[in-house]
């Protein structure tokens, strides 16, 4: 099995749906998840699901990822900056949006006492704009990979909504790894005895408001290496 620790720089807006309401917000710490889809649709023949009806439409699903020939950490912030923000309407009859990083128009619209003036302008509802708070361009990350066959030197990927984070990444000496507790125990379907073991061996565990934003962080990558990766890639 092949080892690959990586530094990404962000080099396009990031906005991913860590939570949701009237603002999307985008947490420093990416989702496993979200990296294994974009390293296995650029890398590992993972085919894209463009639509989904019923249950599946509004249920999360990672099921296949369990198929894929590599395992991967979530993505470690090392310098982040969240205030990426754009302002899209959600009226059936239109979207339209556009990206800043003014605070001033930002609490404008989460204080619902103005809007924006270019979708003032638009004939949107205020009540129809969503606030997505997101990742500035220069923001970088680390990640390691385990896989069968090895990435590139520097790999390339997009994540996001609409895929416009755009991350171009280069070999680097792992510091902290950081794993997805989601995804071991509700994808992978680690044993509670393992999960346990695994808090045992890290630095601090951090609990996110959804399931899939918990972390185990600065695991023993020995512990991985010998116990976690028997399991998620047997």
């Amino acid at each position: 099995m092949i080892e690959q620790t990586f530094e990404a720089t962000l080099y396009a807006p990031l906005f991913y749906s860590s939570s949701e309401g009237r603002a999307i917000r985008t947490q420093p710490t990416l989702s496993s998840t979200a990296l294994m889809h974009a390293l296995g649709y650029r890398y590992f023949d993972l085919e894209k699901r463009y639509a989904e009806f019923g249950d599946e439409a509004t249920t999360a699903d990672y099921s296949h990822l369990t198929e894929l020939p590599f395992f991967v950490t979530d993505m470690r912030p090392i310098a982040v900056e969240t205030d990426e923000r754009t302002f899209r309407s959600t009226d059936y009859r239109s979207e339209r949006h556009f990206t800043t990083n003014d605070t001033d128009i930002a609490n404008q619209v989460s204080g619902s006492k103005s809007v924006p003036e270019i979708l003032e302008k638009s004939g949107a509802a205020y009540q129809t704009i969503r606030n997505y708070l997101g990742i500035s361009p220069g923001s970088t990350f680390e990640f390691t990979v385990w896989s069968e066959t090895e990435l590139p030197e520097q790999p390339f990927f997009r994540m996001g909504i609409k895929q416009t984070g755009e991350f171009r990444a280069k070999p680097a000496e792992l510091d902290t790894l950081v794993l997805n507790k989601y995804l071991l125990s509700e994808v992978y379907d680690l044993s509670d005895e393992l999960l346990t073991e695994i808090v045992e061996h890290s630095e601090g565990f951090n609990r996110g408001n959804d399931p899939r934003l918990q972390h185990f962080v600065g695991v023993d990558p020995a512990l991985v290496r010998d116990r976690v990766l028997p399991e998620v890639l047997a």
